[in-house]
């Protein structure tokens, strides 16, 4: 019997954990099976791959399978036996400011942290772990200290052969944490050799973003993060997973069908409903029988439903957007922000799917298309 094709492919299935300073003993105590950060990396592998395994039995084209942690400044740049009392505050005068606020006060004195030593012995064991498991990424979560951002986050991006990303939250009129991710791209651009090909050309900064207002949940790298220990509900936290798409020319098909931005909504709700409902009920379904049979609890988070272009001949946004009869001429021009506005909320509120992440309009310069195209037309003055 002939499957379905799929009208797209799925970019990632992402793993999402929580890492704690306790994870990470004095190597004295010795490594094993009931070394706390294998155990849990080999959970969320154990679910990642058996995610794959009937996703790819369904018809679909994986291509990749990712983990998520909690921001590393809870567990990577503390000592094993530091206290995280003041991160898991609820008090009034506390949880009422904002998240990168409370962040930064609660970060650790100095006393707390551990050297730049211990930080690459973490690094490296956790890139053994992944590469033992068959785990390409793994993304840090974001950086919530200046510090941080221009000492370890580079260093973070620098492992290789390159799985590692990480970001900078940046919350509005923040001007250090800004000025602290620009350096940071800086310094990113600056690494490695011309042998290193995860580094050369400035690479390394495919796996560095400054990001704002990113909760958990979030599929795609390197925003990626999972919940924070200040979260009240990660006491005994379950190994979230979720789903991200690569669907340019799922796009196209979509706004051609929809021709105006009035009928997207209407194409959206019954199209993307009808192809999003098997990927929903084979990961529900997985969630449900880790629960049931396996050692640790699992919650399906949900699927990102962004458009997220490839660099297929026909797999730009920026190119299927143009094909509305409100856009007049390229991207960008009259009829470009309505259509994003429309598309976003579209995106956003598809019936009967469970939604993680951004979802909304991506539109990368460098991987699209048509976007980079318009770029150099801009540049060269036509």
């Amino acid at each position: 019997m002939t499957k379905h094709a799929k009208p797209f492919r799925i970019r990632t299935i992402t793993a999402f954990t929580i890492l704690h300073p306790s994870d990470f003993p004095p190597a004295e105590t010795g490594d094993g099976e009931n070394d706390p950060v294998l155990q849990k990396i080999d959970q969320c592998s154990t679910l990642l791959h058996e995610a794959k395994s009937r996703l790819s039995e369904a018809g679909y084209e994986i291509q990749t399978v990712r983990i998520a942690t909690n921001p590393f400044g809870e567990w990577l740049t503390l000592k094993h036996d530091a206290s995280i009392n003041h991160l898991t505050s609820t008090s009034d005068d506390v949880s009422s400011q904002p998240a990168t606020k409370r962040a930064k006060q609660s970060s650790p004195e100095n006393k707390d942290e551990v050297d730049e030593s211990t930080i690459s012995e973490r690094l490296q064991k956790l890139n053994n772990i992944l590469s033992q498991h068959d785990i390409g990424f793994l993304s840090l979560g974001p950086s919530t200290c200046p510090r941080h951002t221009t000492s370890i986050c580079p260093k973070i991006v620098s492992i290789a052969p390159g799985r590692f990303s990480c970001s900078a939250n940046v919350d509005a009129c923040d001007v250090e944490s800004a000025r602290a991710a620009a350096k940071c791209v800086q310094i990113i651009s600056t690494l490695g050799t011309d042998d290193e090909s995860h580094l050369a050309g400035g690479l390394g900064n495919f796996r560095f973003c400054a990001a704002s207002c990113v909760a958990s949940g979030v599929p795609f790298f390197p925003a990626a993060r999972g919940a924070s220990l200040t979260d009240t509900d990660t006491i005994f936290p379950k190994i979230g997973f979720g789903i991200g798409l690569e669907n340019g020319e799922f796009a196209l098909n979509l706004l051609k069908e929809a021709k105006s931005i009035y009928a997207i909504n209407t194409v959206f709700a019954t199209r993307m409903k009808e192809e999003l409902l098997p990927i929903q009920d084979v990961c529900s379904k997985l969630a449900s029988e880790f629960d049931e049979h396996k050692k640790f609890s699992v919650e399906y988070l949900g699927i990102d439903t962004s458009f997220n272009p490839s660099l297929d001949k026909s797999g730009s946004i920026a190119a299927a957007i143009e094909n509305l009869e409100e856009v007049r001429g390229d991207f960008g021009q009259c009829g470009s922000l309505s259509a994003a506005a429309a598309i976003t909320t579209s995106l956003q509120s598809i019936p009967g799917i469970v939604k993680t992440g951004y979802c909304g309009l991506m539109l990368p310069v460098l991987e699209d298309r048509r976007l980079a195209e318009l770029g150099m037309k801009s540049n060269d003055g036509s």
